[in-house]
């Protein structure tokens, strides 16, 4: 595991689809100690640090605040992008 805890935000709309995103995230995170952070994206709650990010689609993984992907990944993706 890394000395430095990475921050992972998933910015996500409530649909069934960003809800698996965040399940699969929050479990891939759990092996590597990063912080998982919600970021609903409705009304105005997140729109300061979506539009900072540049977030154009629903559900958008973000790491250490860079975009690291849009849409759903499959296991395989998220394990890797959550690799130390």
């Amino acid at each position: 595991m890394s000395a430095n805890k990475r921050t992972i935000e998933v910015f996500t709309a409530g649909c069934p689809v960003c809800r698996e995103t965040i399940d699969l995230v929050r479990q891939m995170a759990a092996s590597c100690g990063c912080e998982v952070v919600e970021r609903r994206c409705e009304g105005e709650t997140c729109c300061a640090p979506a539009i900072s990010y540049g977030v154009k689609a629903l559900p958008t993984i973000v790491v250490d605040g860079k975009i690291a992907f849009e849409g759903r990944p499959t296991l395989e993706q998220a394990r890797d992008l959550l690799a130390v």
